[in-house]
């Protein structure tokens, strides 16, 4: 029976959803080795686990397909280029893992997706979202991959981090400065300081990472003072009684 009024006005047909449940976001089109696929997405699985093994259970994953690195790589890259721009969280689930396996090959890759144009923003009606930063996100995860390569030795490592030390974007300027400082030698460094000094841009050598343990908390409870501040400041009335 029907819940609905007979004079009930009813113009259109009821309000549905459909959904397309699929096994995974990825095409394997280049790849015909099953077991090389499921390692891909067994370590792309993982990233996003939780629990108390979540980071264990990532690294053997990670660990696993590392023995396989040099197979994984093109086809982690080919997969990467058939995604549809809008799959930012796959997108960047396979440059991570492109950053994990640490392949000196990798360098180009990175390099590449580094380097591509950032689309327009597509979320401009939204205060929450926005497509430029999850690219941007997407191309500095990258930038960390070269770095590892640069700490490892890499050569070409470093000059794709010195070249995007130029990079149009403020964001990947700034981590290919902070990696380059990290990981590069002596003659990197003095080639990156001439070039942030001719940019104007030398406050980049200031900016550090650390970890967030060692980051200043504010000390107080819901109303914090600045210690600068001598008295003591009352904190608000919320009763409303007040006018």
């Amino acid at each position: 029976m029907s819940g609905r009024s007979p004079d009930t006005p009813f113009l259109g047909g009821p309000d549905t959803l459909e959904t397309t449940v699929v096994e995974h976001p990825f095409s394997f089109r280049d790849s015909q080795d099953k077991e090389l696929n499921a390692q891909i997405l067994e370590a792309v699985n993982r990233m996003g686990g939780a629990g108390e093994d979540a980071e264990d259970n990532y690294r053997r994953a990670v660990d696993e397909l590392g023995k396989r690195a040099g197979e994984a790589l093109g086809v982690i890259v080919a997969e990467y280029e058939a995604l549809p721009e809008d799959r930012y969280l796959d997108r960047w689930s396979l440059v991570q893992l492109l950053s994990e396996l640490r392949q000196p090959e990798a360098a180009a890759a990175l390099n590449r997706i580094i380097a591509s144009r950032i689309p327009a923003e597509k979320a401009r009606g939204s205060h929450d979202d926005s497509t430029v930063t999850e690219e941007v996100i997407i191309r500095t995860t990258a930038v960390e991959g070269v770095v590892r390569l640069s700490a490892d030795g890499v050569e070409e490592a470093r000059k794709i981090l010195l070249r995007h030390a130029r990079n149009r974007t403020f964001s990947i300027r700034r981590a290919s400065v902070q990696g380059l400082l990290e990981t590069g030698d002596d003659a990197d460094k003095r080639e990156l300081r001439a070039l942030l000094k001719e940019r104007g841009e030398q406050g980049l050598l200031r900016i550090k990472r650390m970890d967030v343990s060692q980051v200043p908390q504010a000390i107080g409870g819901r109303f914090v003072v600045h210690p600068d501040v001598k008295r003591e400041v009352p904190p608000p009335d919320l009763s409303g009684e007040k006018g």
